[in-house]
């Protein structure tokens, strides 16, 4: 599931592109989603910009159709949620450029760095 949610998020990455719909980057997510057979894990979109809120539109979203501009910053952060197993989110804010994102956070993402020894 952790390899599928890095998937997942590499799909959004590469798919936020100047120009494009936000509701595209949703579609091309939820696509990956269909094809592992997936759907039953989904719960909500792939992102959302970040401004003065934490929370506010456009949402990388398959109803939003606002377009992708260079300057717009977003979280990127699709998710899957097994209920026996747990959920599997990582959250990364990108900027957007004129030829595509730089992502402006910096967090693991490989499992064995995000496991705490005990």
């Amino acid at each position: 599931m952790f390899e599928h949610m890095v998937a997942l998020q590499d799909i959004a990455f590469e798919t936020i592109k100047p120009g494009r719909p936000c509701s595209h980057v949703d579609k091309a997510v939820r696509a990956y989603f269909d094809e592992h057979d997936l759907m039953s894990n989904w719960r909500h979109h792939t992102g959302h910009a970040i401004g003065l809120r934490y929370h506010e539109g456009p949402f990388l979203d398959s109803g939003d159709h606002a377009e992708i501009r260079p300057g717009m910053v977003f979280t990127v952060e699709p998710g899957l949620y097994a209920p026996d197993l747990g959920g599997f989110r990582h959250s990364d804010t990108v900027l957007v450029t004129d030829d595509g994102i730089e992502i402006l956070t910096y967090y693991p993402r490989d499992l064995a760095s995000l496991i705490i020894p005990a």
